[in-house]
């Protein structure tokens, strides 16, 4: 795990991980990338059902508008890879998860 951070008090709260790192087939890409969205949508969904749940009034706009954001992502992935397809090409990714522990 690499740190981002320079200083000593503050490198031990901020990490990174290489997730993704690669050239793939459209079908590999599609088959990495799609499961993560999916995962993210449904993981503000049922943030949003929950929240709800307990507060009726609560209009979640923040997981609405994330949810809508992933959905534009996902649509927008599946045009890239079918192209990829299409033109007979790889497609390169490259993803970074920055962490930071926060009080």
């Amino acid at each position: 795990m690499n740190t981002v951070a320079t200083s000593p008090e503050v490198a031990k709260d901020k990490h990174q991980i290489n997730l993704i790192d690669g050239c793939f087939s459209a079908s590999e890409a599609q088959d990495i990338l799609t499961p993560m969205l999916a995962k993210k949508i449904n993981f503000h969904q049922v943030k949003r059902m929950s929240l709800f749940e307990k507060n009726h009034s609560d209009s979640c706009a923040s997981d609405r508008d994330r949810i809508l954001e992933l959905e534009e992502a996902k649509i927008k992935a599946e045009d890239i890879f079918l192209q990829a397809k299409l033109e007979g090409k790889k497609v390169k990714m490259h993803s970074v998860i920055h962490i930071t522990l926060e009080d």
